[in-house]
């Protein structure tokens, strides 16, 4: 449209509110005066500003004072709908009382929004709600807040949500402590939730700080998914016959998104798609990041033409200190806020990666940058959460030696994940030598620690000397002295180990060092300082949840690298799943459906509770350890089995290393696959006890872990 063309929509639009809704139809026939183009697009923003109506202007007590039943606010605590006991009230909107309630049956607190009676009063527009809200509740992912039920108790509807305790963005922009670190978590976050839900064929409509919150521990939520779309009416013609319908639904909420953030085809009234939600995040990334919004006016109606014709300032001339990604970040902002929506991103996927790039190129800044590893890994343990990951299945499988039969979901993300040109960056000398030092100090009072309560004697903490420098004497040596100090962390009284069983070890070792630099993305081959950083966000979450089942923290810690190297919702070609690589039947057993595979809250505590059970059947001194490491790969039965049939054997220790010493009893799998699975874990732990010697730049994970 050019801007003549808008001058005089502009023009007609000003006359036609100054008359009453009665008389516009009659207007715009004559002051279009045939044009039939300039008539619909009048038309359409007409329709778009009643649809918006007064209800985005009004505080939302004072619309349910008008729209609810009219009784006191706090008669309804206490009161059971249904399984629900109303606790709290929460607060209030057009679509109804939210309240924290009590779910009476699983014992746990939903948000409870009980719909107003205008909005069950059309039985259409009421059995539409129903499908299209059973369809959103049909969403699975860790970024979209949960619909556990719709339903209806004594002509009383309702929709039980998840309750989720944090701040929405609205609140954390008002108080402008935002990182930029913190704005691409959030922004990736919800990205990743789009994605999913426009795979699903579901389009929010209404994407805006208020419908996004931030939990405590960071997961990022999506909030009402769906909820804009439902509430859309269908096309009212605006005639001289039809005004009155048009006016009482808008005064009782009918909107099809918020002024500020809708897309010009919102604004005009025309049909929408996926590509409308990459606007208002634009919006809303926009908003972030120069802490106000890019369309502004004195009324909406200025705010539409805002949205139709003008483009916002530039971020570069907001930001008094502009970060090094602000070109990037400028494009990103740009291409969302295209008119034109061809023109914009044409799905969330492609937006989605270029964030990612941002972040990850963020991140890198911040370990090149002044900091310690410790201070780094803290750093990324305090500003950055899951990324959601949710559905990165593109990988292959990381390892030919992961044939598990657990799996634990990961819902977050590949944290770190580095592009091939920013890699070779990792190698220079001084920032080896820095992380070198700084991780030494960590490992000298990690295995002071270790020496007084274990008994075990430490490393040798004198010795700065890097694998690749080692003679193969010296090789051997490290690994026995690092493999016993991995025992005494699983349990008591560790097993000597004889030369064989360390060149077992030494072998994993050996083919991990060898990827050190390496610029390649093909699994099994990434540069061991891409996969060592990837632990970081879920290394709280692991501590919590193998702690609280008496598990070794040190086995959920190093588990998922041998599993997955800490790719998210990895899935095999056995079909085993998630960091932990459970198979579904084991995941069900643990009370995980299939497509809660892929979230780490859910699969995190079943992966415990899972070696837990196998530590009851098989001990937990440091020796059953190793059993109950091989029966994740092998099962428990045929452990059991295997250790009967060697139990008359000379030297017959009850540990893997006996198996080891007999394999040629056992079958091709056990020697195949099976034999590696250990000394893989033990080759795992021994690296990321080990940072400075294998170039890492994180300090030793345990010593995170005892930080939190």
């Amino acid at each position: 449209m050019t801007p003549e063309r808008w001058r005089q929509v502009e023009e007609i639009l000003q006359a036609a509110f100054d008359r009453p809704p009665q008389e516009r139809a009659s207007f715009l026939d004559e002051a279009c005066a045939g044009d039939e183009d300039l008539k619909q697009e009048t038309t359409s923003l007409i329709r778009a500003y009643d649809e918006a109506g007064d209800f985005i202007e009004q505080p939302a007590m004072a619309l349910d004072a008008r729209v609810l039943a009219g009784a006191s606010l706090d008669l309804n605590l206490g009161r059971a709908v249904g399984p629900y006991k109303i606790v709290e009230r929460l607060g209030a909107g057009g679509m109804g009382e939210v309240y924290l309630a009590q779910d009476t049956r699983l014992g746990r607190l939903v948000a409870l929004k009980i719909l107003p009676s205008y909005f069950v009063s059309d039985e259409t527009r009421l059995h539409r709600f129903q499908r299209e809200a059973r369809a959103a509740s049909a969403l699975n992912h860790p970024n979209i807040f949960t619909i556990h039920e719709v339903g209806e108790f004594e002509e009383v509807h309702f929709i039980a949500t998840e309750f989720i305790d944090g701040q929405t963005l609205r609140e954390l922009i008002a108080k402008g402590e935002l990182s930029l670190a913190e704005i691409l978590d959030i922004a990736v976050q919800v990205a990743n939730a789009l994605s999913a839900a426009h795979a699903a064929g579901i389009v929010h409509r209404d994407i805006k700080p208020e419908n996004i919150m931030r939990r405590d521990d960071r997961l990022v939520k999506i909030l009402d998914f769906g909820i804009a779309k439902l509430t859309e009416q269908t096309g009212t013609e605006i005639s001289g016959e039809a005004p009155t319908a048009i006016r009482v639904q808008t005064e009782t909420g009918m909107i099809m998104g918020t002024v500020g953030y809708m897309s010009p085809e919102q604004a005009r009234g025309l049909a929408v798609d996926g590509r409308t939600d990459i606007w208002s995040f634009g919006v809303v990334l926009y908003e972030m990041l120069a802490r106000r919004m890019p369309f502004t006016g004195a009324t909406r109606m200025d705010t539409l033409v805002a949205i139709l014709e003008r483009e916002p300032t530039p971020l570069a001339e907001l930001w008094k200190d502009a970060p090094s990604e602000s070109k990037q970040l400028q494009n990103i902002v740009s291409k969302t806020l295209r008119k034109e929506r061809s023109e914009r991103y044409q799905t969330v996927a492609e937006l989605l990666a270029d964030l990612k790039t941002v972040k990850q190129e963020h991140e890198l800044a911040a370990i090149l940058g002044g900091q310690s590893a410790p201070e780094q890994a803290r750093a990324a343990l305090d500003i950055q959460s899951r990324e959601e990951q949710t559905g990165d299945t593109s990988s292959a499988t990381a390892s030919s030696t992961a044939l598990s039969t657990p799996s634990t979901p990961s819902v977050a993300h590949q944290l770190f994940h580095v592009r091939r040109g920013i890699l070779a960056l990792l190698v220079v000398g001084a920032l080896i030598v820095a992380a070198m030092t700084v991780a030494l100090l960590y490992r000298r009072s990690n295995a002071r620690h270790a020496a007084s309560t274990q008994g075990v004697l430490p490393a040798n903490l004198t010795t700065t000397k890097l694998y690749s420098q080692m003679s193969e004497a010296e090789r051997l040596a490290f690994i026995d002295r690092e493999e016993q100090r991995i025992s005494a962390m699983m349990g008591d009284r560790p097993v000597k180990l004889n030369e064989d069983a360390l060149r077992a070890i030494k072998s994993h070792v050996d083919d991990y060092a060898a990827r050190t630099g390496s610029i390649s993305d093909a699994p099994g081959e990434e540069d061991l300082r891409v996969i060592y950083t990837r632990p970081l966000p879920y290394l709280p979450l692991i501590a919590r949840n193998f702690t609280a089942r008496k598990v070794p923290v040190i086995i959920g810690v190093y588990l998922p690298m041998i599993e997955s190297e800490y790719k998210t919702c990895f899935e095999n070609g056995n079909g085993a799943k998630g960091m932990f690589q459970f198979m579904p039947k084991t995941a069900k057993l643990y009370g995980v459906a299939h497509e809660e595979m892929c979230d780490v809250e859910k699969m995190t505590p079943a992966a415990a509770n899972y070696i837990a059970d196998r530590m009851a059947e098989l001990g937990d001194d440091s020796e059953s350890m190793t059993l109950v490491l091989l029966s994740y790969n092998r099962g428990a039965p045929w452990v059991r089995d295997a250790l009967r049939q060697l139990r008359t054997t000379d030297n017959y220790e009850r540990n893997f290393w006996t198996l080891l010493a007999h394999r040629d009893k056992f079958d091709g799998i056990f020697n195949d696959e099976n034999a590696r699975y250990v000394p893989r874990f033990f080759a795992a732990a021994i690296i990321g006890e080990n940072p400075q010697t294998f170039e890492l730049q994180t300090a030793p994970l345990s010593s995170l872990i005892s930080k939190q």
